[in-house]
């Protein structure tokens, strides 16, 4: 159980959307991947400063961004440490009986969930739980 004075690590609501098909890959050029990495280094640069690293106008990157953005190419998002926060970090395999898509739906929508996935090998479906304690 969480403690009571503890935030969810989940705050965004994308993080209860349900899972979904696999969409073809859009389309990104060398200009949106120097983006991408720019911002990979530094979340909170301005697109000015972004432009003027890449020799391209405010106005360009700020367009790439939204495109990028409302294509589902890119989001930018505070991260955080959970064991910074307090909680106790596991990795748990589970081994289904049935399809494991169904298992790994539904624990993907317990609170404690950070990152579920259905694997080959050894087990079937992979679960990095945080939580107040062991």
């Amino acid at each position: 159980m969480r403690r009571e004075h503890a935030q969810p690590l989940h705050l965004a609501a994308a993080a209860k959307a349900r899972r979904g098909p696999v969409a073809p890959a859009r389309r990104v050029d060398d200009l949106d991947r120097r983006i991408i990495e720019a911002l990979q280094r530094n979340g909170r640069e301005s697109f000015r400063a972004i432009a003027s690293q890449l020799g391209v106008s405010e106005a360009t990157v700020r367009a790439r961004y939204g495109r990028m953005t409302n294509e589902g190419i890119l989001q930018v998002v505070g991260v955080t440490n959970p064991l910074g926060l307090g909680y106790e970090q596991a990795l748990v395999g589970i081994k289904a009986s049935g399809p494991p898509e169904a298992v790994a739906d539904e624990i993907s929508r317990w609170a404690e969930a950070d990152y579920v996935v259905v694997t080959a090998g050894q087990f079937d479906v992979l679960v990095e739980v945080g939580a107040a304690d062991r």
